[in-house]
């Protein structure tokens, strides 16, 4: 069947006109909506009661896009309304700030950059009202506002703490708003998704007439494929080139059982305890590099059962004192140093070479280098493989935050949460990387004559 395209949204500020006054109205056409985004931006308008939809996105399904439409709609037509844009970080909140400038029509807004706000003007130029852009990083910032309507994008990336900001700010006013995210773990973003989830999966209702607890609350699920501007052929490659786990999450935007993150089954890895040397066994150490704000990491892996038995972590100290942490390691453990020798380490692996250690250097220079290296990790803590203490918290925490990014192009992206760091991640899949490489064991033989 083919797909019918939507008619263009189309409102006017002849409403915003005072009756004394003679102003020619300007008129506000917004792009179409494909059917799924239709559904996600219209159901606060068309579905009596209802406050707050949870849309399930996957990648590249024009959430942001659709909400970007839905905003200027609720600006444009609600006079002396203050409309919030909350996304995890400034950055992020900035795409949507320049999208939404590129919708409006000329002369109908003032910008304020450095507070990332348009204000919407009135045919005379008086203020009619405000969208602002905010970050949702710090919860304190969401604070003591009343707001008439709130945008909260990937909101599964956002601190429960900031969730609970941002409702504060709705409580007064009773306004309306939308959560939209590809599911990330099962935390307060799939809790909302579950409190608006009205249906089953066969189509039939979860609940009888009055038993919902939640009815202000309704939830859509969108996998990428709802778009109709995405080939079918590229989900079929993200599909054959993507694990399955990353596929059912940012593609089918399904919560996932288990950790959402990269690295599954990290519970079952936590046992034993930090270890001196035994002769005999052969050591790993894993060294990733502090740059700027980063820690240095330094991690020692018994090779015989993949138990980390020692681990240090530092910033801000002078490259003398790194290095003489890092050959006291290496000597107490008699280990085989793997380093990431990207950028500065090339240096400092020369240094290290110089005094006597050896060095393995592994450049995570390139997205199929770190896709390698975080990939084997996956697979050995997925098959509890790898061990560490229950001491090492922060190393846990890195390990199930530690998140990955699926590009334009199929390709997926691994790193920390943004401010976070994974420094320890690093550290710890270069002991395991080397583990699995031949120990070097020098050979001699006599050669006649000499």
């Amino acid at each position: 069947m083919a797909r019918t395209k939507p008619p263009e949204q189309e409102f006017r500020t002849s409403e915003l006109l005072s009756q004394k006054t003679v102003v020619r109205p300007v008129s506000l056409k917004l792009p179409p909506a494909h059917p799924k985004q239709h559904q996600l931006i219209t159901a606060l308008d068309t579905i009596l009661g209802l406050r707050f939809v949870v849309g399930a996105c996957g990648t590249k399904f024009g959430k942001t896009y659709g909400c970007v439409t839905a905003i200027i709609k609720r600006a444009w037509t609600h006079e002396g309304s203050l409309n919030w844009w909350v996304a995890p970080t400034f950055a992020q909140s900035k795409n949507a700030y320049n999208l939404t400038k590129r919708m409006l029509p000329k002369n109908t807004y003032a910008e304020y950059k450095a507070d990332l706000k348009i204000v919407i003007l009135k045919p005379d130029g008086a203020e009619h009202s405000v969208i602002e852009f905010k970050s949702g990083d710090n919860p304190d910032s969401l604070r003591g506002f009343g707001v008439n309507f709130f945008i909260c994008d990937e909101a599964a990336r956002i601190p429960y703490e900031s969730f609970v900001s941002l409702i504060t700010t709705v409580t007064q006013t009773f306004a309306p708003g939308i959560f939209i995210s590809t599911p990330h773990a099962r935390n307060w973003f799939y809790d909302i998704y579950q409190r608006g989830e009205k249906f089953f999966d066969d189509g039939s209702p979860k609940f009888a007439p009055g038993e919902d607890k939640y009815p202000e609350w309704l939830s859509i699920r969108m996998p990428t494929w709802s778009n109709p501007t995405v080939p079918l052929e590229s989900i079929r490659q993200m599909k054959r080139n993507l694990p399955d786990d990353v596929f059912r999450q940012e593609v089918a935007a399904h919560f996932l059982m288990d950790s959402a993150g990269v690295f599954r089954g990290i519970a079952s890895c936590v046992r034993g305890s930090l270890q001196d040397y035994i002769p005999g066994h052969r050591y790993i150490l894993g060294v990733d590099l502090g740059k700027l704000k980063d820690f240095t990491v330094l991690t020692v892996m018994d090779c015989l059962n993949r138990h980390v038995v020692y681990q240090d972590r530092f910033n801000k100290l002078e490259w003398e004192i790194q290095y003489s942490r890092m050959i006291d390691v290496a000597r107490r453990y008699k280990a085989q140093v793997c380093i990431d020798s990207t950028g500065i380490g090339d240096p400092i692996v020369e240094t290290i070479q110089g005094a006597g250690l050896n060095v393995v250097p592994y450049k995570i220079s390139s997205n199929t280098a770190k896709h390698q290296l975080i990939d084997k990790l996956r697979i050995n803590i997925e098959k509890a493989r790898i061990s560490f203490p229950a001491e090492l918290t922060v190393m846990r925490r890195e390990l199930e935050s530690y998140e990955y990014i699926v590009n334009t192009n199929g390709t997926v992206k691994f790193s920390a949460p943004s401010g976070s760091h994974d420094d320890c991640v690093i550290s710890l899949a270069l002991c395991n990387w080397q583990a699995d490489q031949a120990p070097f064991v020098y050979r001699f033989r006599q050669v006649p004559g000499l």
